[in-house]
């Protein structure tokens, strides 16, 4: 039998044994609490527009840490791309000459649109007016983090000129990730179709 003064002495160290199993306890019920997914920071540079205006049948302004290049397609002189190199990004622009097939060239633009709707939350339309240029058409804003193309637009005289254009990137998408990417090119867009002039050529 432990006397009085063997009991007290161990009476600290029982007491310490304790709280520590109630601490460990304790921390092992604990569910872990998620963090939130980080993304990658994208910084947009500060830029300007510069014209593109050659003998092509338009001309439009685009931004100046952008490239054009010309598309070598048969039957197709007057199509470009727009790279964002920075962003592994790419509008596609395609010119049509009108001749009594503007009904054709509004069906194929609605039909390359909405080819993504397997992978689209949603898909918003925008009409595009500019009359002192005579650039009427329609954006369309494909939703969904893993659509192809998030930005489609085409605008037309509705007499001579048709111009479609379309954005994509090189790499998978993850548009949530691109979001600002995205919203940069737009206003970059935008840009372009207030700047738009129609041309002639003989």
């Amino acid at each position: 039998m432990l006397n009085n003064k063997k009991i007290y002495h161990l009476l600290p160290v029982y007491t310490v044994m304790l709280l520590f199993s109630i601490l460990i306890l304790s921390s092992c019920s604990d569910s872990p609490t998620p963090k939130p997914r980080a993304l990658f920071r994208i910084d947009i540079p500060k830029h300007d527009y510069i014209r593109f205006d050659t003998n092509y049948p338009y001309s439009f302004e685009y931004a100046d840490y952008a490239n054009i290049s010309e598309v070598k397609r048969e039957g197709h002189p007057y199509w470009v791309n727009i790279n964002y190199p920075l962003f592994k990004a790419r509008v596609y622009i395609s010119y049509n000459h009108i001749e009594d097939n503007v009904n054709r060239f509004l069906n194929d633009v609605h039909s390359l649109a909405y080819k993504h709707i397997s992978k689209a939350n949603d898909i918003q339309q925008a009409l595009i007016m500019e009359p002192e240029h005579r650039v009427f058409g329609l954006t369309y804003y494909i939703k969904g983090n893993d659509v192809a193309s998030p930005l489609n637009f085409y605008v037309t005289d509705s007499v001579e000129h048709f111009l479609r254009a379309s954005l994509y990137f090189d790499m998978a998408p993850k548009n949530d990730s691109l979001e600002p990417v995205i919203e940069s090119i737009e206003k970059d867009l935008q840009h372009l179709v207030k700047s738009l002039e129609w041309k002639t050529i003989e």
